[in-house]
């Protein structure tokens, strides 16, 4: 059974903002221990909240300064190369959306193009007056790469058909 998408805001309940602030801090200490203990990795976690003076640890103090020293200790460029800051991850997202959105706006316009076929192939009556540049430019790119395809697909199905003839007559 699948979980519901949980809204990633601000959660406004102080009772239900400590509740899942255990949760979670317990979650990501299993989660820290399994990759771990899986891996074979030195891994370690700090967390601090808010109303507490106290820092939690994983797996011990000495655990986290020698991970961290570790970390120190490679060259800058290594310490940086997979961080990113907010802003970073959110110009990353943006641009990961805005590729999704091109690539919908295509299919988009794709499925325009084949209604318009589609019609003009039920009625018989193509009026490209009533259509911009713009589409039109769209509308014969469209049926150019549909050709293209469809004769690709013939040389494939001739190629077959007398690889089947040689075939046979070489039996």
């Amino acid at each position: 059974m699948t979980r519901n998408k949980v809204k990633l805001a601000y959660i406004t309940g102080d009772s239900k903002r400590s509740i899942t602030f255990r949760k979670r801090k317990n979650g990501i200490m299993k989660k820290i221990n399994e990759i771990s203990t899986l891996c074979g990795v030195e891994a370690c976690a700090i967390i601090s909240e808010q109303n507490s003076p106290q820092v939690e640890v994983w797996p011990s103090d000495s655990g986290v300064r020698s991970v961290i020293s570790r970390f120190r200790s490679l060259p800058g460029v290594e310490q940086s190369k997979k961080m990113v800051d907010q802003e970073v991850f959110l110009r990353q997202t943006i641009g990961k959306v805005y590729g999704q959105l091109k690539k919908q706006r295509l299919e988009t316009r794709k499925k325009e193009m084949t209604n318009i076929i589609d019609h003009y192939i039920q009625t018989v009556e193509f009026n490209g007056n009533s259509m911009s540049k713009y589409d039109l430019n769209d509308f014969s790119s469209f049926i150019d790469e549909n050709l293209k395809e469809v004769d690709r697909k013939m040389k494939e199905m001739t190629i077959k058909d007398q690889d089947e003839v040689g075939n046979e007559v070489g039996l």
